[in-house]
Formats: C-alpha cells, sequence, structure tokens
C-alpha cells in the first residue's frame, strides 16, 4: 500500500477541501471525502501488485503476492473491496447535510472517474507512453475529489472553479513529471536514449512546479485568499519546490538507480509541503500547519518503506 505516500493523499484531499470551505467544516463531509481519497488510493496499490503479479513472479518473487504471503484472490478481493467502498464514501460526504453546502452528487462521480483511471493506469496504460499522463491524472481527481463536497452542481456553469482546476492540474503535471523521471529507476538511464526520461521528466515537473504556483493568479482577487496569491504565495512554492529541482537536476548528469529513487522520493514526499502552502493559501496558518504536519510520520515511515 506504501504506506509513506498515504500521507501525500491526506494532504492533497485536505488542501483542496480547505482552499475552498476555508476551513475543516462541515467536519462530517471532510472527513468522509479524507477516507474515500485514501480508500481509492490503498485500492490503487494493491491492485497495482494484482496486475502485475506475472512480472513480479519473475523480477521481484519476494514482494507479498510472488512470495505466497498473500493470495492473489485475496488481493483481488482487497483491491476492488477498497474501490468500491471508496465510491460509495465519496458519493455519502456529498450528501451529509449541512447549513454551508447544498447536497451534491459531484462527489460520487469524480470518485468514479478516480476509479475508472485507477483501473487503466494499473492495467492496460502502465506499460505505455500514456502511464505518466495517466497517473497525473489519477493526482488532478484526487485533489478535486477533495474539493468537490464543498461544490454544488449547477447546469450550466463550470463544476470547478478556475483556481481549483488550475491547481489541480498542476499537481498533476508535476507528477506526471516525476513518473516520467521514475520509469526507469529501478536499472537507471542507459543505452541510445539514456537520459531521455529524466530530462523529459524534469521539464514536465518544473512545468507543474509553475501551474501550482501561479494557478490562483487565473481567479484574480475575487476568492477570499488567506494570503497574497500573486506575490507571497508563488514564492513560497518556489521556496519549496527548490530542493526537489535541485535533486532532479543532479541526476541529469548522474542517472544511476539510487540518485532517481532518491529524487523521486523527494519528489513524492513534497507534495505535502506544497499542499500545506494551498491549504495557507485558502484556510490560513492553523490549517497549513495541520497539514504540513504529515510530513513527520511520512518521512518517519519513508525510512522503513519504499515509497516507489
Amino acid at each position: 500500500m506504501r504506506l509513506p505516500n498515504l500521507f501525500t493523499v491526506l494532504a492533497d484531499v485536505s488542501a483542496a477541501f480547505l482552499l475552498v470551505a476555508h476551513g475543516p467544516f462541515p467536519l462530517g463531509r471532510f472527513a468522509c471525502v479524507l477516507i474515500a481519497g485514501v480508500l481509492l488510493y490503498w485500492a490503487g496499490m494493491v491492485l497495482n501488485d494484482v496486475f502485475d503479479v506475472e512480472r513480479d513472479r519473475q523480477e521481484r518473487p519476494t514482494r507479498p503476492i510472488p512470495a505466497g504471503d498473500i493470495s492473489i484472490s485475496q488481493a483481488t478481493i482487497a483491491g476492488w473491496t477498497l474501490l468500491i467502498a471508496g465510491i460509495v464514501l465519496a458519493a455519502a460526504s456529498g450528501l451529509i447535510s449541512s447549513s454551508q453546502f447544498a447536497v451534491t452528487w459531484l462527489p460520487g462521480l469524480v470518485a468514479l472517474v478516480l476509479a475508472v483511471m485507477i483501473v487503466l493506469y494499473d492495467g492496460p496504460l502502465k506499460k505505455t507512453p500514456l502511464a505518466p499522463a495517466a497517473m497525473g491524472s489519477c493526482r488532478v481527481l484526487s485533489f478535486l475529489l477533495g474539493a468537490s463536497p464543498c461544490i454544488a452542481m449547477v447546469a450550466g456553469e463550470a463544476l470547478f472553479p478556475q483556481h481549483v482546476m488550475a491547481i489541480a492540474l498542476g499537481f498533476g503535471v508535476y507528477i506526471m513529471g516525476i513518473t516520467t523521471m521514475a520509469r526507469r529507476e529501478a536499472v537507471g538511464e542507459t543505452g541510445a536514449w539514456a537520459g531521455l526520461n529524466i530530462t523529459t521528466g524534469f521539464v514536465v515537473m518544473l512545468v507543474g512546479m509553475g501551474i501550482i504556483a501561479f494557478g490562483p493568479s487565473v481567479s484574480g482577487d475575487q476568492v477570499n485568499w488567506r494570503m497574497d496569491p500573486h506575490n507571497a504565495y508563488p514564492i513560497l512554492v518556489g521556496l519549496i519546490s527548490l530542493p526537489v529541482a535541485l535533486r532532479a537536476l543532479k541526476i541529469q548528469t548522474a542517472p544511476t538507480p539510487k540518485n532517481i529513487q532518491n529524487a523521486i522520493r523527494a519528489g513524492i514526499l513534497s507534495i505535502i509541503p506544497l499542499a500545506s502552502a494551498v491549504a495557507l493559501l485558502g484556510a490560513g496558518r492553523i490549517a497549513a500547519i495541520c497539514v504540513f504536519a504529515l510530513v513527520v510520520p511520512a518521512i518517519i515511515l519513508a525510512k522503513r518503506l519504499r515509497v516507489t
């Protein structure tokens, strides 16, 4: 289940909710959509191993399914159960009574599309050039899932505000870049196409960082921001992004498996401070600190468990 990565999902789902609701209320909707995001992510991790079982038997025989620690039928049941439970709980998050927001089916719709993308990535798309884009799409939908319980479905209107869509797109492009860099993380970049993945991924990742930084500007000043979206926020995102960019720059000249894996680990875990910047923008300092605190268990677990 890639337990350290779980906290990145909690971070971006929370950040999206806080960006729209300007706080963790209504608490019932917030809790439901958080758990739904976790269940969908875990479903993706489990089904990933189910779809990869034949490859793992050849290349990674010590992993739980090929080693016989968990049967393929148990893993299959667990993966699909988590996927369905995530969709159901997401739908429920929009139906919880609230004086602040109208009843909405949008979370259920977003979760259903996310579930489809998870299965497509784990199955037919993973070995194709579309895999990074599919993974990025999953992260876009994860962010939109967090915002969806606070947004009513109104005929003739855009489902999500422009700034929410822009930031979600930024996270998706960022993850698309990281996924591209990680395509050959196990063996490093060698041969005729050496460096293509890490160079392309590096550029795409930088574009994603830029969209996250300047995405809020598309809505101007009509949003109830908690910090300046045009100056302070982009600077904050830039400072958070700098160490990740430097690590990714290092592997351009030394694309060894260890360097690539370290860069990918840093990129994935940096989703948490990036999400805390979004939370600061939408809900203020206390919310941002709570989101940022997810870094602590993520880093501790990342020392013991694999992130990639």
